[in-house]
């Protein structure tokens, strides 16, 4: 769901990192509540979609270069730091990035590539030294900090969208969407609720829930940067309410070239990384 976003999934030696995306600011008590009533169930629907819509066009660029540095705190465990390169590319259909842990060292053969194609199950690829051999894996496992793949790579389009009120977040207007599984997508996310800035369009906050009502997760978006015309969520904090855990996720820096060797993006290239520590 933050889009679309970028990150690492754990199991032994072997790691299926990921994009990220999305969300933060805090309630205010002013809000306008959505009409209710068939006809404007339909125009809210039609809203709520042309919202994500919007959020997903800006955010578009045919590649997008960034370092990450993803920060996760537990009770049990003690702080782990990691940094990212994620490399993006967008055409019609279909989203390929490439993520690769590049510190530490020695955790530096972990690399992933995330295949995203219009109305097909997402497919994270990593190869394993240890037996020669690829591996594909969905989105709905449990990765590095408690969270799952869904929510670093955002698939939005398992989702139907509805505007349900505009309000005032901390002195800015919002648009609060919520998202419903569709009947044939498979996910424990059930219902989503995203609030978007108006004036940009970028998520300011970010909940998850699953078929209970819990409340799984939630995004916060501390910071935005614009880096070439593109506006970037760069600190985003996570709260994982599950597993009490908390994530940070920095941007370090953002690039959008025109150009870049789509051998990147290959399976080829994901097994050179695994072997070249």
């Amino acid at each position: 769901m933050i889009h679309k976003k970028s990150l690492l999934l754990l199991n032994r030696r072997t790691v299926y990192l990921l994009p990220l995306l999305l969300a933060f600011c805090g309630w205010s008590a002013c809000k306008t509540e959505a009409p209710s009533g068939r006809d404007n169930t339909a125009i809210n629907q039609q809203r709520g979609g042309e919202i994500v819509a919007e959020y997903l066009k800006r955010d578009a660029a045919p590649y997008r270069k960034s370092r990450v540095r993803m920060t996760i705190v537990s009770p049990s465990e003690p702080q782990k730091v990691y940094e990212l390169e994620i490399w993006r590319k967008q055409s019609f259909g279909e989203t390929l990035t490439l993520t690769h842990v590049v510190s530490p060292a020695e955790e530096s053969d972990l690399a992933a590539l995330s295949i995203e194609r219009k109305d097909t199950a997402t497919v994270n690829v990593s190869f394993v030294s240890s037996t020669g051999q690829f591996r594909e894996t969905g989105t709905e496992k449990m990765f590095f900090g408690g969270l799952t793949a869904q929510e670093l790579l955002g698939e939005w389009d398992k989702y139907d969208y509805a505007l349900k009120e505009e309000k005032d977040l901390n002195g800015i207007r919002v648009y609060d969407v919520e998202g419903t599984l569709k009947s044939l997508a498979s996910s424990t996310i059930a219902r989503t609720r995203t609030l978007f800035r108006s004036d940009t369009y970028m998520p300011a906050e970010f909940h998850l829930f699953n078929s209970a009502g819990e409340e799984l997760r939630t995004f916060q978006v501390k910071n935005y940067r614009n880096v070439s015309g593109h506006d970037v969520c760069w600190l985003t904090e996570i709260d994982n309410h599950a597993r009490q855990t908390k994530v940070t996720i920095e941007s370090l820096s953002v690039e959008y070239p025109q150009q870049a060797d789509d051998s990147i993006f290959t399976r080829e290239h994901v097994k050179q990384l695994a072997l070249k520590r």
